[in-house]
């Protein structure tokens, strides 16, 4: 016989996370029974809009999954294979609206297995930047502007309203999770693993392959994510993706009275218009905490400031090595990775018990393939030939495969990390 017992006989829950706890029951109805009617319901139902709505910011526009596939209550592949059939129906019968929706919702799962895969790769990642330049970036590890971001206190709505929603209900929209961490990393310069550990603290879904390569995705820091100079204003990324301010509406009560034409830069309505509206600016809605011109006025500054600390960090590592004492394993490059044929069996695993399988044949021992060899053969001889050309130019070189968007910001390669103090009470409630 198996007995129950409720939570508080369990000592699972303290006076302290019920008011929280209580806003996430709210939207969120844990355990398999319920996770199998969201899957079932979101596949019969709603895939086939996915491609429509799945920028809309606010009510059922993706999955909600996610929180089920943290938690272990639904199976990854199980939710691959249900949309993998609708697929197949779908391209049968000639929808096109929902082969392509299916198809979208199975590339955002396959972003999932490539956060996986980055990892496994490159595990440093959790700590420093895949870039090694972006080390030498002066972030502003300012604890004031990290607790704003964290209240939705900034003075931006678009992104206040994002982080109240994740704190009521531990979720938010992909495209809002990209909204913030860009004004928290690019506005505001705020260390990104800042972010990364408020959003582990935070999201229900919290996964941590997926942040790590969101995060550094957004910051520059990866060879095909965001430039690491580009900067979105959110008050154009408001009236893109929330142009009736509904999303804002619904999260920042003191702006549910602005006008539309408002509601996305309340600083600049006239006073008469505030009045009307019941925001005073400073007061019960904050002013914003900086302006596109000098954030990007700043960004632009750190950049420069960034590529003349890694000059001198290689200018002082040179003089090191001449001297015989660089021994150091942080100014060792990034190793490159080469994926072979045959691969003896090993078991991995990240941190934070995200596991991370490692799939190779410990039966098969064959040799490996001759072209594979003279293919590796040519590859090698090629990067000495770049070396090379390098020492006679006085070009730095860099890996040519693994660049593409970053490539006009972050032409160098270095692996001298840059630590910072998160501060420890970013997600008590008396910060809430």
């Amino acid at each position: 016989k198996v007995e129950k017992y409720s939570i508080e006989e369990l000592c699972l829950e303290d006076e302290s996370e019920k008011s929280s706890n209580a806003l996430l029951g709210r939207a969120w109805f844990p355990g398999w029974i319920n996770s199998e009617k969201a899957l079932t319901d979101f596949v019969e139902n709603h895939l086939i809009h996915y491609s429509k709505n799945r920028l809309k910011l606010g009510g059922d526009s993706t999955s909600l999954l996610s929180p089920y596939i943290h938690f272990g209550e639904l199976s990854v592949r199980k939710v691959f294979q249900s949309a993998r059939t609708k697929q197949i129906l779908w391209t049968n019968e000639g929808n096109g609206a929902g082969k392509e929706s299916a198809t979208l919702f199975l590339r955002a799962i396959g972003l999932r297995d490539y956060a996986r895969y980055l990892c496994f790769n490159f595990p440093f990642t959790l700590e420093r930047p895949l870039l090694g330049n972006l080390t030498f970036f002066p972030w502003n590890a300012d604890p004031e502007n990290f607790k704003a971001w964290r209240q939705g206190r900034t003075g931006f709505p678009l992104v206040d309203a994002g982080m109240r929603e994740l704190w009521a209900t531990g979720w938010i929209h992909n495209k809002m999770r990209v909204i913030v961490s860009s004004f928290a990393v690019k506005m505001l310069l705020m260390p990104w693993k800042w972010g990364m550990k408020y959003f582990w603290d935070t999201l229900l879904d919290a996964d941590l392959e997926c942040d790590i390569l969101g995060w550094q995705y957004i910051s520059g820091c990866l060879p095909d994510g965001h430039k690491l100079e580009r900067l979105d204003d959110p008050e154009i990324q408001g009236a893109k993706f929330d142009p009736e301010g509904e999303y804002i509406r619904q999260w920042l009560p003191e702006l549910s009275r602005m006008p539309t034409e408002w509601i996305h830069h309340p600083w600049e309505a006239p006073l008469s218009v505030l009045r009307a509206s019941g925001v005073e600016l400073g007061q019960n809605y904050p002013k914003p905490i900086t302006d596109i011109d000098s954030a990007r006025d700043k960004l632009t500054g750190a950049i420069f400031k960034m590529w003349e600390n890694e000059a001198a960090s290689k200018a002082s590592s040179s003089e090191d090595r001449h001297e015989g004492v660089d021994d150091s394993e942080n100014n060792l490059p990034i190793p490159k990775v080469f994926l072979k044929d045959k691969a003896p069996p090993r078991a991995t695993t990240s941190s934070n018990d995200q596991k991370v399988p490692a799939l190779q044949n410990p039966q098969n021992d064959d040799p490996p393939n001759r072209k594979r060899l003279k293919f590796m053969e040519e590859v090698e001889q090629k990067q000495d030939d770049l070396r090379n050309l390098s020492k006679d130019t006085g070009v730095s070189s860099i890996d040519q495969e693994a660049c593409s968007t970053a490539e006009s910001s972050c032409t160098k390669q270095s692996s001298s990390t840059v630590s910072f103090s998160v501060p420890q009470q970013c997600s008590s409630s008396s910060n809430k």
